[in-house]
């Protein structure tokens, strides 16, 4: 039992918790400074009603007490005195209990009771003494009625107050949110291609200015970083480019040299496709590193048939034992909008990682629609198709980019890209 109230009490809490967070941190502040203040109200609206009341019954208790022995005086001086017969306040002697109704009858001496008699509201005093038992009676009804309006032009005042408060606590919780509503729509604001931004002038004498000062410092970094990478960048553009560029150029001229000798020729094509594999590589790496937009880097475009066509042909070389089997409609022609080396790096790496990761004889290549699905027997651990979001390897200890490279280019140029485990093997799709 006391179990099962734990469970559901800790379920209550996490249900308010997640609730709370779901809430403005306006709605937090100004519901936080609520309910502060409506609990004050109630502990001491308590407090002071608790207090009256005992103040009260202590006042009511001594006059009862006082009245009762002075009657007991007069008795002892008079036998045949009378009790105090008044609109308010009655005394009975153990003789009168007939007058009294048997619930008073039968109460116990020594304390003060409150009973309602006849539609009136009473407190009886009881006790017994030398001249018997006696009952005095006092009629409060009209102090009660008294007290109850007075308890409900307090709850209304307590509720007035709250509810002044709520209003003053949504303005002032208004006040301190909006600094960090600008802050969040300045941030938001900032083109992340835009250096030299600094905010922190924008919050001076305001409470978020170490923050913004802060963001300031960091976006200085930020921008020395940027800059020395951009500067890397162009200058590993030309010292790549350079070389690649001698390579094919000594190839070309050896090719000419070396026509009628079918060995050095093989030797040569795959040179010749390994710089062109490098050269597609470092256009990829390149485009990546900046941060243009893909329609203001580049406004080429390509057909993915004519692409995937030549790709495939280029990959015969990965897995020579294993097929890859094309399908594409005649009358299919998908032109995207992006450099065609873009789009040989994707099928590339795509139909690589199949031939060297599958474990049947036919890697497919499918083109319907906008979609390209490329598939294989075989299937990948969990592990590695989560791994594909930040790197890819080969082997289980290599460093390859091959499906992260494809990620980051699907990224770029805001195709989709889904690489799963079906009944039939690994399944990866690019919708461009």
């Amino acid at each position: 039992m006391a179990s099962a109230i734990a469970s559901r009490w800790t379920r209550l809490v996490r249900n308010l918790q997640a609730w709370l967070a779901q809430l403005s941190l306006r709605a937090r502040i100004a519901g936080t400074t609520v309910a502060l203040i409506a609990l004050a109200g109630i502990v001491l609206g308590a407090w002071a009603y608790q207090a009256d009341e005992r103040l009260k019954h202590n006042i009511t208790f001594d006059l009862l007490s006082e009245e009762l022995t002075h009657f007991e005086q007069r008795m002892r001086v008079d036998r045949g005195a009378e009790p105090l017969r008044s609109a308010r306040l009655r005394i009975y002697r153990s003789s009168d209990l007939a007058e009294l109704p048997r619930h008073i009858a039968m109460l116990q001496p020594g304390t003060m009771h409150r009973v309602r008699s006849q539609g009136r509201l009473l407190d009886v005093l009881v006790r017994d003494g030398d001249f018997g038992r006696l009952y005095i009676t006092y009629d409060v009804t009209a102090y009660v009625r008294q007290e109850r309006i007075a308890i409900a032009v307090l709850a209304v005042g307590v509720v007035t107050i709250v509810g002044l408060a709520g209003f003053a606590a949504f303005g002032i919780s208004r006040r301190l949110v909006e600094p960090i509503n600008a802050l969040a729509d300045r941030l938001t604001q900032i083109d992340p291609g835009e250096r030299h931004v600094r905010i922190g002038a924008q919050f001076a004498g305001n409470e978020l200015e170490p923050i913004a000062r802060s963001i300031d410092t960091f976006m200085e970094r930020l921008d020395g970083f940027v800059e020395r990478e951009q500067s890397f960048t162009a200058t590993a553009s030309h010292e790549l480019r350079t070389p690649l560029a001698v390579i094919r150029g000594a190839v070309e001229i050896l090719e000419s040299q070396t026509a009628e000798r079918p060995g050095a020729a093989k030797a040569l094509a795959r040179i010749q496709r390994a710089v062109r594999e490098m050269s597609e590589f470092t256009d990829a790496l390149l485009t990546l590193s900046r941060e243009d937009s893909p329609a203001s880097a580049s406004s080429a475009e390509c057909d993915v048939a004519s692409v995937l066509v030549k790709t495939v042909e280029d990959q015969h070389h990965v897995q020579p034992t294993k097929r890859i089997g094309l399908q594409i409609p005649e009358e299919e022609a998908l032109r995207v909008a992006a450099p065609e080396s873009m789009v040989a790096m994707v099928i590339g790496n795509l139909v690589r990682n199949a031939l060297q990761h599958g474990t049947g004889d036919e890697v497919i290549c499918r083109l319907q629609g906008r979609e390209l699905t490329v598939s294989n027997a075989g299937a990948l651990p969990e592990e590695r198709l989560n791994a594909s979001t930040k790197r890819f390897t080969t082997h289980p200890r290599g460093h390859g980019m091959g499906l992260y490279l494809v990620r980051r280019i699907c990224e770029r140029y805001r195709w989709a890209f889904r690489l799963e485990n079906t009944e039939s093997g690994v399944l990866v799709t690019v919708g461009f």
